[in-house]
């Protein structure tokens, strides 16, 4: 029967008796041990009484003192050697401290920094070089200066999405030059319409003034019996000058009504800017009821005050069929304008309804976007100028001249962006519109917001900024040095912290920057649809406007067109069994987009059904809005 391994004696070894330096005999026979591997550094007793040491003593075991807890550093004569720039560490450090491991977050975040990096430089160029392009460049000195801030005030550079998320409905421009004109009656027109608007209005107004004053002074001073429709001369083209001129009038008129709508309005509510706007969208209609008055109210009293061998009592069949066109086409005009204004408050009221708090918190989160970046920013330049070398003594040879242009070229960029910072600060004190530095960093943070790249970029960047190493995360005491107080500190920290549980991962940082990204764009688009539902309903009732135009200017025009149409007004009822169906389907459409309006762009709706892989339906997600339809 085989003895068990543990119950086996240990081997021993028996040699020759040896003899010291006095010949004498040892004894006979000694017990030695195998090598031994213990890690737990306990040495043997000495083998043999001349004092030889054992392997376990002598470290002639490869390895064996590896785990030996000593300082390697002493030298032989007792005292610590001192480290050098040759000074290697060989032990392995087979437990790293916990802080030491990476997470799979930091790794990736080591990974792509470099690519971060790059992208966020060419950003930041590409911000830089947008506001570079509206800086003055060497050619007509103060003339360009000027054209360029005349461009700056028509074209400043705001924020798209404050303009997109307008809540007034914006008309169209009447008239747009284009760009390269072929004639050069257009290139002329085409540099009038980027003029003064003192030279516009003089070059408009001057020539048809002079037109009309040739006839009046001819009337006045030779011709004195000349008449029109029984009227004098002079005075017929002195209303013709009234006419053109109170257009004018009411134009200059109708521009200046913003302001007393946003006197009126601060005594309702404090947002006064959205009933300013409103006013600025009512210009051209106000211009339009303000021309027809004075075109009314001046007609008759002219007309008949100085007629030829007539008093005031004697009205001429002409200006009793004029003055019921003037009457038709001014009841157009005042209902075109009534038209506008609820046109405006249709779109004001829905727009404050439905998206006015996903615009402010939509607004808060780029803000603190914005904060975030540029206190990351700041705290990496800074750790960066630590390893600037100062140059306090200039360089030799040709070094210096290159230095020297450079410094130059990094001056005059400065100057040139200072330049246009200050020139948008005056263009938005002239237009009441904020416009943004080129080192704002706003700017680049909804470039990077524009895609979903730039998105985690930013997130990686904030995380590379707040991210603590023992943790691995960030805590809301981490953003307190970003803002100005600590309330909006947690709340930007609340708008991260998805999962609530008291710390931010990069994960959740780049899954917010992306869906902040996302929001704006689906506020956009969805306003922008919007926006065109409106205009396609004001049609609607512009059409309306224009059928009781005609109805009012044919019924004022005879007795016998009155009687007419209330016999075609009878067969129309009568036939509104044709159209009944379609005027329901527009008015249901006007209350679901603008009463119900379940859904906005960028929705996703499950339609159930047997469609779908497993027969339970389809989801869609909502690309357009329209008045009569909507595109999945």
């Amino acid at each position: 029967m085989a003895t068990p391994h543990n119950d086996r004696p240990e081997p021993t070894y028996e040699q020759p008796a040896m003899t010291d330096a006095t010949n004498q005999p040892r004894a006979s026979t000694e017990r030695h041990s195998l090598p031994s591997y213990n890690v737990n550094n306990r040495r043997s007793s000495i083998s043999r009484e001349g004092g030889r040491k054992s392997s376990d003593e002598e470290g002639t075991v490869v390895g064996e003192n590896a785990y030996e807890n000593h300082d390697e550093n002493v030298h032989p004569t007792g005292r610590p050697r001192s480290p050098s720039h040759l000074t290697v560490k060989t032990e392995a450090d087979l437990h790293p401290p916990p802080h030491a491991v990476l997470s799979p977050s930091q790794t990736r975040e080591q990974n792509k920094r470099l690519d971060d990096d790059l992208a966020m430089l060419k950003i930041e160029r590409q911000v830089s070089r947008i506001e570079e392009e509206d800086v003055p460049g060497n050619g007509d000195g103060e003339r360009d200066v000027v054209h360029r801030s005349r461009s700056r005030r028509r074209n400043d550079d705001v924020d798209e999405f404050d303009i997109a998320t307008n809540p007034v409905h914006e008309q169209t421009q009447v008239y747009k030059p284009i760009e390269h004109p072929a004639s050069a009656f257009g290139r002329f027109i085409r540099k009038l319409h980027k003029s003064n608007v003192i030279v516009r209005w003089v070059t408009y107004i001057v020539p048809l003034v002079v037109i009309l004053l040739i006839p009046l002074l001819l009337g006045a001073l030779v011709f004195t019996r000349a008449i029109v429709g029984g009227v004098r001369l002079e005075w017929f083209m002195i209303w013709l000058e009234i006419v053109w001129l109170t257009l004018w009038a009411g134009r200059l008129l109708a521009k200046m009504l913003p302001w007393p709508i946003g006197v009126v309005s601060t005594l309702f509510t404090n947002n006064s800017k959205k009933w300013r706007d409103m006013g600025k969208q009512l210009e051209l209609p106000a211009t339009l009821f303000f021309w027809w008055l004075a075109i009314e109210i001046s007609f008759l009293p002219t007309m008949k005050s100085h007629q030829r061998d007539r008093d005031y009592s004697h009205t001429p069949h002409w200006m009793k069929v004029m003055n019921k066109v003037l009457v038709s086409i001014f009841v157009g005009v005042i209902l075109n304008f009534v038209e506008k204004i609820i046109i405006q408050l249709i779109a004001i009221s829905f727009h404050l309804r439905t998206y006015a708090d996903r615009i402010e918190i939509n607004k808060f989160q780029i803000g603190s976007l914005a904060k975030l970046y540029q206190f990351s920013k700041q705290k990496i330049q800074m750790e960066d100028s630590e390893f600037e070398a100062p140059s306090d003594r200039p360089g030799s040879g040709t070094m210096t001249p290159g230095a020297l242009m450079t410094d130059a070229a990094k001056q005059t960029k400065q100057a040139f962006a200072k330049f246009g910072d200050v020139a948008g600060k005056v263009a938005g004190d002239f237009t009441g519109k904020k416009a943004l530095n080129s080192t704002h960093p706003s700017s680049v943070v909804l470039a990077l917001l524009s895609s979903t790249s730039g998105s985690q970029i930013l997130a990686r960047r904030l995380y590379r900024t707040f991210a603590r190493e023992e943790t691995q995360t960030v805590h809301s005491d981490d953003l307190r040095d970003a803002f100005e107080n600590d309330d909006e500190a947690e709340a930007a920290f609340s708008m991260f912290d998805k999962d609530m549980n008291g710390d931010i991962s990069m994960d959740e940082l780049e899954a917010v920057c992306v869906e902040i990204g996302r929001e704006r764009k689906s506020i956009t688009a969805s306003l922008k649809d919007l926006d065109s539902v409106v205009g396609k309903l004001d049609d609607v009732f512009m059409f309306i406007v224009v059928v009781i135009t005609i109805l009012v200017f044919i019924s004022l025009i005879s007795t016998s067109a009155a009687g007419v149409l209330t016999s075609a007004g009878s067969t129309i009822l009568a036939l509104s069994w044709l159209f009944a169906a379609t005027a329901q389907e527009f008015l249901q459409s006007v209350i679901f987009v603008f009463v119900k309006h379940p859904f906005d762009v960028g929705d996703r709706v499950g339609v159930y059904g047997n469609t779908g892989a497993r027969g339970l339906g389809d989801d869609y997600f909502v690309k357009e809005i329209s008045l009569l339809y909507t595109e999945f």
